[in-house]
């Protein structure tokens, strides 16, 4: 029984430590979405999920301006996942499947992130 609880507790720690250390490690120093692009041309499909997950990081970079708005980190990453579906498909509908340049990779990420993340005086 011991060891059945300390494996529970494992596995429970692992995901704990990769969602909350590994995850945002990957944000570092990223100034917006292009920073996580190194390859041109990006494909949409791959962008996609890049501008989710960079909108996600958003709601953590801007907990002080959330926190005036009476608004948690928790609370922005579940308005997000709520809107992805709708957001995604009113961005990126007319999207090319390439994207050529840095101007349209932020132009899109914004543009989702506002979608996505409807408050106002959040950083993109």
């Amino acid at each position: 029984m011991r060891l059945i609880m300390f494996v529970v507790v494992i596995i429970i720690s692992g995901f704990a430590v990769n969602k909350y250390v590994f995850s945002t490690k990957m944000y570092d120093d990223v100034s917006n979405v292009t920073d996580l692009v190194s390859d041109y041309p990006v494909d949409l499909f791959k962008f996609k999920k890049i501008a989710q997950n960079y909108a996600q990081h958003l709601c953590y970079t801007n907990e002080g301006v959330l926190a005036g708005l009476n608004i948690s980190s928790k609370e922005c990453v579940d308005v997000h996942d709520e809107m992805q579906n709708e957001c995604t498909k009113k961005v990126f509908r007319l999207a090319p499947l390439n994207m050529t340049s840095k101007k349209e990779l932020i132009e899109y990420s914004n543009q989702y992130s506002r979608c996505t993340l409807p408050y106002k005086n959040i950083k993109l």
